[in-house]
């Protein structure tokens, strides 16, 4: 992006390349609404369900999500409304949390946790 470039583009701009991992040009018309921020996303091929499954494979291959900004997008970026519109579009988009890991099938202990629990405390009281 170049200098002259407004604030809310830019921070369209940041706010895309750090979900998506590619440079989106933002429309001239931009401003600080993280709800237009996220049609245009999905006017960009990139609803929720393709940022969700993009974080899915990223946590799986062990890959830092959301990308780290790219530093020729950080001069003249407002930092306080980068974040908070980031904040919005995840929360919009549901990718505010890390995503649930939940074992499915009988929980696998091994000999030392076995030993582990069935071990007690000096101090326990049992009857």
């Amino acid at each position: 992006m170049t200098d002259g470039v407004a604030p809310a583009a830019r921070c369209w701009a940041a706010v895309a390349v750090v979900l998506t991992g590619q440079r989106l040009e933002p429309a001239p018309d931009v401003d600080w609404d993280a709800g237009r921020l996220v049609a245009w996303l999905a006017e960009q091929e990139w609803d929720a369900a393709a940022l969700q499954d993009r974080r899915r494979r990223c946590q799986a291959a062990d890959r830092p999500w959301p990308e780290a900004l790219p530093t020729d997008l950080i001069d003249g970026l407002e930092f306080a409304r980068y974040a908070a519109v980031l904040a919005q579009v995840r929360t919009a988009t549901g990718l505010d949390g890390l995503a649930e890991r939940v074992h499915h099938g009988p929980a696998v202990i091994g000999p030392d946790e076995t030993r582990l629990l069935r071990e007690v405390p000096p101090h326990s009281v049992q009857r």
